[in-house]
């Protein structure tokens, strides 16, 4: 990515990330209805709009900082196809990566299978598809398959205990 692309980036994180802030302080307190304010709307956006803000300063920071910039050179699969490896980052894996995410979150969730197998399946697809090419490379596919699906079916059953025990959110 090329330091102005990273400047740009940062840039438009910040600005959406105060966005989110500004917006979530304009949002109505509800003191009126006798609401704690720690579970007032708008508090759980304001925080994740700051810490937005705040690591988009810290990428601006990295871009401005960056005296040489590298050149980047496809890397090639060493597995024996040849094939070039996408590099992070790459439009292609941003569009992969938004597509998996658009297929959970609107068609997916809620039509069907209850969200902890939903999840599950999500985090062991995303992770694959995006490990395959190094998994294959290091000869280990079976078993980046056998850790993500721990890690998938943790991490599900983890989120839904998460969002029903603690945020008292009754799940799809």
């Amino acid at each position: 990515m090329s330091r102005g692309a990273e400047i740009l980036g940062a840039t438009l994180w910040a600005a959406t990330g105060a966005a989110i802030v500004i917006a979530s302080w304009r949002m109505d307190r509800l003191d009126k209805l006798g609401i704690n304010p720690w579970s007032a709307p708008g508090l759980t956006p304001g925080i994740i709009g700051a810490l937005i803000v705040v690591f988009a300063f810290v990428l601006l920071w990295r871009s401005l900082r960056v005296t040489e910039e590298p050149q980047a050179e496809p890397r090639v699969d060493t597995a024996g196809e040849g094939a070039p490896v996408h590099p992070a980052g790459s439009s292609r894996r941003t569009l992969a990566a938004a597509l998996l995410c658009v297929l959970f979150a609107g068609a997916s969730l809620g039509h069907g299978w209850p969200f902890a197998v939903e999840g599950a399946l999500f985090i062991l697809v995303f992770t694959a598809a995006f490990s395959w090419v190094a998994w294959r490379s290091q000869r280990r596919i079976g078993r980046g398959l056998a850790q993500t699906l721990v890690v998938a079916v943790l991490a599900s059953t983890f989120v839904s205990w998460l969002f029903e025990s603690v945020f008292l959110v009754r799940l799809p």
